[in-house]
């Protein structure tokens, strides 16, 4: 009774799929022009969820809640999905380098705009450097963290839409899996980003403009890698896949479970739980 109710579910998220694409034989993969699709349809619900925070600012206690259900979802995300692929691709080593190259990239970067952020703050007191003076502290810190989602999006969301054109190199079924769960977790992110990035002064447009580059980057990501590694050793795909792995950690430690608690308290862990389980249930539904 269960696997019957696994596999009618399995096949309605399908339908719905391939309704969205408007022809069936896209699910087929094997061009690069189905994984910049794939990877487009993974990664627009950020932009979607950003322009939406931009617009209608929801309180933080509201992004708050969402960006502690994506931390169990990113983690269910890394543990059951990106890491399990690397390490069958590449092995443990490929797995665990490419996963500490992530990591360590989103630390440094995330590091190099805080001090940037620190001269600003320092700047505004001072009587400031242009553009930032009208900014106050609280305003700083809410930016600095909405561009720490966004930097975090960026170097998650890059390498997962690599995986995604390298999975049709390997695979004619493209992975309906990652692109759903990808998809989910970009909403949060999305959403707490955009209300950060406009609360702390900056436009719709602007904010819009910059989640499109991360869209627009990640699709030619998925391009890319689907026409430059069809000859690439496994150890590099499986590398690719573990760094988005590292930023997914990174991110969730330094960024989202802190900008979580912040608001939500000791919900943090039963919102996070739900979301673990809930990427956990579809990572299990489709493989």
């Amino acid at each position: 009774m269960a696997t019957k109710t696994m596999d009618a579910s399995r096949d309605m998220v399908d339908q719905l799929l391939l309704f969205l694409v408007r022809d069936p034989s896209l699910t087929q993969g094997g061009t690069t022009f189905d994984a910049m699709l794939w990877a487009f349809i993974a990664m627009v619900s950020a932009l979607i969820a950003a322009g939406f925070g931009a617009i209608y600012q929801p309180s933080k206690k509201f992004s708050a809640v969402f960006l502690a259900f994506s931390c169990g979802l990113l983690i269910s995300l890394l543990c059951f999905d990106l890491m399990q692929v690397a390490l069958e691709t590449g092995g443990i080593v490929a797995a665990i380098s490419g996963f500490f190259l992530g990591l360590m990239t989103y630390v440094l970067i995330n590091r190099w705009l805080a001090q940037r952020g620190m001269k600003r703050r320092c700047s505004a007191k001072c009587g400031g450097l242009g553009g930032f003076k009208a900014l106050n502290a609280e305003q700083l810190e809410e930016k600095e963290t909405a561009m720490a989602l966004v930097l975090g999006a960026a170097l998650d969301g890059i390498p997962e839409s690599m995986s995604i054109g390298i999975s049709l190199l390997e695979n004619p079924l493209v992975s309906t899996s990652v692109v759903f769960a990808v998809a989910v977790a970009n909403l949060p992110e999305g959403l707490a980003s955009g209300a950060g990035l406009r609360r702390s002064g900056l436009s719709v447009s602007r904010i819009l403009a910059i989640w499109s580059c991360v869209v627009a980057v990640s699709v030619i990501a998925a391009g890319l890698a689907h026409s430059l590694m069809q000859s690439a050793p496994d150890q590099v795909k499986a590398m690719t896949t573990a760094f988005a792995g590292g930023g997914v950690l990174a991110m969730t430690l330094q960024t989202v479970i802190p900008e979580a608690y912040e608001e939500t308290h000791d919900d943090v862990s039963i919102l996070g739980g739900l979301g673990f389980i809930a990427a956990f249930c579809i990572v299990v539904l489709y493989h």
